[in-house]
C-alpha cells in the first residue's frame, strides 16, 4: 500500500457490494438480454453501431466521459476485411487524478450462429439461472458484468485507488488488431493494469498461447478430369503436404509447458489444419489451386520465430519432392505468447477476490486461446482474466450464461477495483 492511500474497511465494503449487485438482478438480466439480441456477427462484423449506442448510453447514465474511434479503412482493408459495420471502439473513463489506470476491455463481436439450436441465438432464452443465446458466455455476459462492477462503485461513492478506464471492442473474434490492437497500437488506450475475459469459477488467467494463423496455398496446373495426367492436382499435393504438418503436429505436441491450464490437456502446443478450406470449380476440373489454413498455438517456451521456421522447413521439404508444385504461405496473425507475473499486484487484488466471492482457493493459469489482454502484456503490463460462467459452449450450440456467475463476476471485478493491493 502507498503512503497517504486511504481505504474503507474491507468487510463493509464487501458487504455493501455483495448486497448492491445482489439488488441489480432484474437490471443485469435485462441488459445481457438486450446485448445477446443485437446480432453482432463476425465476420462479417454486423450491427455494430447499435451495439456501441446501448453501451455508450449506459455509460453515460453511470456519470462516465465516453468517446469513439473508429478504425480506418484503409488499415481494415490492409488486415483483408472489406464489408460489415464501422469497426467502431468505445472507450468510457472514470478520471479520478490518478497516475495509474486500470483498464478493463470487453468484446462485444460474436461468432456466426451454428445452426441445431434449441432456441433462437439471437432471441435471449431466460430459464431460471440460464440465460441462452449466441454471445452470452463469449463475452456479452461478463461485459454486462464490467459494466454493472463500475457501477456498483460509484452508487456506492467508493473511490478506486487508480483510474478506471473501459473499452468495448469489436472483431476479437477475427484476431482483435482491428479493434483493441488497433487502439492499443495507436496509444488510445491507459492502462498500468489490464482486466478482461478469461478462466472462471476459481481459475485466474494469467496469459494465452502465442497464435500462428497462416494459409497454405498449393498452386497446380488445370486440365480436363477425364486426362489428369494432363494437370497437376492441387487438391492430391494439398492432402500430401497436410501430412507432412501432420508429422510436425505430431513433433510439436511431445512438448508441455511448466504453466498450469485448467484443463491439463492444454498445455501443449497445438496445430489445426483445416479450418477453412477452398479449391476447385468443377467436378471434371483438375483443381490448380487449393488453399488450407492452420491454426498453431505455442506454449510460453516456444517463439514465433521458432513457429516460423518449422513451417518454412516442412514447405522447403516438400517443394524438393515436388518441384512441380508452387507453394505459397500467406500469414495472417503471429503473436507471441504472454504471460503476465502472478505475484504483480493486479493478480494478487484479484486473487483476494475470488478467494472472498467464491470461497474458493484461487488457481493462476494460462489459457489455451487468446483474448484482446495480449496487446496490453506485449508492452510489460500485467493483467489478469476472469469470465462470468455458462456451460462452457463458447462457439457451440445452446451457448449460455449464469445470471448468478454474472452477478458474482461483477462482485470479483468490484473487490478487485477497490483492492488495497493496487
Amino acid at each position: 500500500m502507498r503512503p497517504g492511500r486511504q481505504f474503507p474497511r474491507p468487510h463493509k465494503t464487501m458487504k455493501k457490494i455483495l448486497d448492491y449487485i445482489n439488488s441489480r438482478r432484474s437490471e443485469i438480466v435485462k441488459l445481457t438480454k438486450t446485448l445477446i439480441e443485437i446480432p453482432t456477427q463476425n465476420p462479417p462484423g454486423e450491427h455494430y453501431e447499435e451495439m456501441v449506442r446501448v453501451i455508450e448510453k449506459k455509460c453515460r447514465a453511470m456519470g462516465l466521459s465516453t468517446k469513439r474511434f473508429i478504425t480506418p479503412r484503409a488499415y481494415l482493408r490492409k488486415k483483408g476485411i472489406t464489408t460489415g459495420s464501422e469497426r467502431i471502439n468505445l472507450i468510457a473513463d472514470w478520471d479520478l487524478g490518478h497516475k495509474e489506470t486500470i483498464h478493463i476491455t470487453c468484446h462485444y463481436d460474436v461468432v456466426p450462429a451454428t445452426k441445431n439450436w434449441d432456441t433462437h441465438p439471437f432471441k435471449a432464452h431466460i430459464n431460471k439461472d440460464k440465460i441462452t443465446g449466441r454471445g452470452a458466455e463469449d463475452m456479452k455476459g461478463t461485459l454486462c458484468a464490467a459494466i454493472f462492477a463500475v457501477e456498483a462503485i460509484k452508487a456506492l461513492n467508493r473511490k478506486p485507488g487508480a483510474n478506471i478506464q473501459l473499452s468495448f471492442c469489436p472483431d476479437e473474434e477475427t484476431g482483435g488488431e482491428t479493434g483493441f490492437g488497433w487502439l492499443v497500437k495507436n496509444g488510445l488506450v491507459k492502462a498500468t493494469a489490464g482486466i478482461s475475459e478469461g478462466y472462471s469459477n476459481n481459475f485466474i488467467s494469467i496469459g494465452n498461447k502465442g497464435v500462428y494463423w497462416f494459409e497454405v496455398e498449393v498452386i497446380g496446373k488445370s486440365a480436363h478430369g477425364s486426362m489428369p495426367y494432363k494437370g497437376i492436382n492441387a487438391f492430391e499435393h494439398a492432402a500430401d503436404l497436410a501430412q507432412e504438418f501432420k508429422n510436425l503436429k505430431a513433433k510439436i505436441e511431445k512438448k508441455k509447458s511448466r504453466f498450469m491450464t485448467k484443463d491439463s490437456r492444454d498445455r501443449f502446443p497445438t496445430l489445426m489444419m483445416g479450418g477453412e478450406v477452398l479449391g476447385g470449380c468443377k467436378v471434371n476440373v483438375v483443381p490448380e489451386e487449393v488453399v488450407f489454413s492452420v491454426d498453431r498455438r505455442l506454449i510460453p517456451e516456444e517463439t514465433r520465430e521458432t513457429a516460423r521456421r518449422q513451417v518454412r522447413e516442412v514447405i522447403k521439404k516438400f517443394c524438393a519432392k515436388n518441384p512441380r508444385v508452387r507453394i505459397r504461405i500467406n500469414e495472417k496473425i503471429c503473436n507471441s505468447p504472454c504471460v503476465s507475473e502472478s505475484r504483480a499486484p493486479v493478480c494478487r487484488a484479484m486473487a483476494s477476490a475470488v478467494k472472498t466471492v467464491t470461497g474458493k482457493d484461487p488457481k493462476f493459469a494460462i489459457m489455451a486461446g487468446a483474448t484482446d489482454l495480449r496487446f496490453l502484456m506485449q508492452h510489460g503490463i500485467p493483467c489478469v482474466g476472469y469470465s462470468a460462467r455458462g456451460g462452457s459452449r463458447w462457439h457451440s450450440d445452446n451457448e449460455y450464461i449464469s445470471i448468478k456467475s454474472i452477478q458474482n463476476t461483477a462482485k470479483i471485478y468490484c473487490l478487485t477495483i477497490l483492492s488495497p493491493l493496487l
